[in-house]
């Protein structure tokens, strides 16, 4: 979107016809409840885990190749999600997501065998990464009707999400209840899922434009022709790809293995190889999950008064930071400290790249399509890359890639600034603002 561009409008469907065009701003809670449903589903299906390997009776390496089907289904579908949003809108493609991807969920305590749990999280993925990128265009279109940063806040959302569900599914283990809790919970959380996409807005402007200016170009005060921004909004996206998004979905993509290596490794780390007891491991973990719900929290305010960039370029330093003292200094509280560090620092960058893709100008929902399926690759070649990497120099070792990848981001955080319209210097963003 060029800086200079009004705020993309949409036909409210409340309106008669194509006349009467105003913003269709969409609704904050419908996005939040959204995306706290995609958390829970996933977060009460992971804790189960251990539950799903003992009833398939699997080795590690099987049950790590069956799990390799989510990120493998979400690839495959991610990169067409943004031409299915243009061809039917957000609000359609992401109710039959929510349905499939719960029944999805809610399928892997029927499967019998590795093969057949392979298969459904690939089914399950396909469903989940079209939820994931549909439900981020939808939540990039409300974050630009209005004047504050949104999307840490929608992530917020998934995280507190996982949280829950992941705290149900324990709760659930401890009391001694089976695999049914899953197809259970993942109903309870599609009815939320499909209750909050039902309330989502078109995010593209009609063909129909009201005014003289419909379809026709403006000038500056000097004379040079510019293109009508409500026309250009409205003019199919540009094929191929840009640099920009490129270089901002390899800034998320630092920030989904940061994500991964964390949920994957830092409590085995922690007991492994600071000799932490199992229970302080899980401690670790639960933190790192909660100081990433904080810090998405936390991260709209600070967004908005340091902008995108300042905010990458530190949260890249503190998760940095917070790696090399859970790998380097033999103390387990201040492991604890570099885990909360790391939660803190990588927070808010997922969502801020998704912020920035919807901005890129010419692109529309497919530089969200890019960016996500870009930062999805994080999910599925992280935890083997780490894992062959720890058999060859250890744990803590292997965790110096996400180190380099997070000051790869850090010099990429120039990317990130803020291009919508009315965004000033008072948000450390270098943007254009129109007299």
């Amino acid at each position: 979107m060029p800086a200079d561009a009004p705020r993309p409008t949409a036909v409210d469907p409340r309106a008669g016809g194509g006349h009467g065009q105003v913003p269709a701003r969409g609704s904050v809670t419908a996005v939040m409840v959204v995306f706290a449903a995609a958390g829970f589903v996933m977060g009460q299906a992971l804790a189960r885990v251990p539950a799903v390997r003992d009833a398939l009776g699997v080795d590690k390496a099987q049950l790590g190749l069956a799990l390799m089907g989510m990120g493998l289904g979400s690839l495959l579908a991610m990169p067409f999600t943004g031409r299915l949003v243009d061809r039917l809108g957000s609000r359609r493609v992401v109710l039959v997501a929510v349905l499939v991807g719960c029944v999805g969920w809610g399928a892997v305590a029927l499967a019998p065998s590795a093969p057949v749990l392979m298969a459904t999280l690939v089914v399950t993925g396909v469903a989940v990464g079209i939820w994931d990128v549909a439900m981020n265009i939808q939540a990039t279109h409300v974050e630009q009707q209005r004047d504050r940063s949104w999307m840490p806040y929608f992530h917020a959302g998934f995280s507190a999400g996982a949280v829950l569900g992941s705290g149900a599914g324990a709760l659930l283990a401890w009391l001694g209840v089976g695999l049914v809790q899953l197809p259970a919970l993942a109903a309870l959380a599609a009815v939320a899922g499909v209750l909050g996409a039902a309330r989502f807005v078109p995010e593209t402007v009609g063909e129909e434009q009201d005014g003289p200016s419909s379809g026709r170009s403006t000038s500056t005060p000097g004379g040079e022709p510019v293109a009508d921004p409500a026309a250009e909004q409205a003019r199919p996206a540009r094929r191929g790809l840009t640099g920009l998004e490129v270089l901002i979905g390899l800034v998320c993509l630092a920030a989904a293995l940061a994500e991964g290596a964390a949920n994957d490794w830092l409590a085995l780390l922690l007991v492994d190889v600071q000799g932490a007891p199992e229970a302080f491991g899980a401690l670790a973990l639960t933190a790192f999950n909660l100081t990433m719900t904080v810090g998405r929290l936390a991260g709209g305010p600070t967004i908005d008064r340091f902008g995108r960039a300042a905010v990458v370029r530190a949260g890249g330093v503190l998760a940095a930071t917070g790696i090399l003292v859970v790998t380097l200094v033999p103390s387990t509280a201040l492991a604890l400290a570099g885990g909360l560090l790391w939660g803190l620092g990588v927070s808010t960058i997922f969502p801020a790249a998704m912020s920035a893709a919807g901005e890129v100008p010419g692109r529309g929902n497919r530089a969200i399509t890019v960016v996500s399926t870009i930062a999805y690759g994080a999910f599925l070649f992280g935890a083997p890359t780490i894992g062959l990497l720890a058999e060859l120099v250890g744990l803590d070792r292997a965790l110096f890639l996400v180190v380099a990848f997070l000051l790869g981001m850090v010099a990429l955080a120039p990317v990130m600034r803020d291009r919508r319209a009315g965004r000033d210097r008072r948000a450390g963003d270098d943007v254009r603002v129109r007299a």
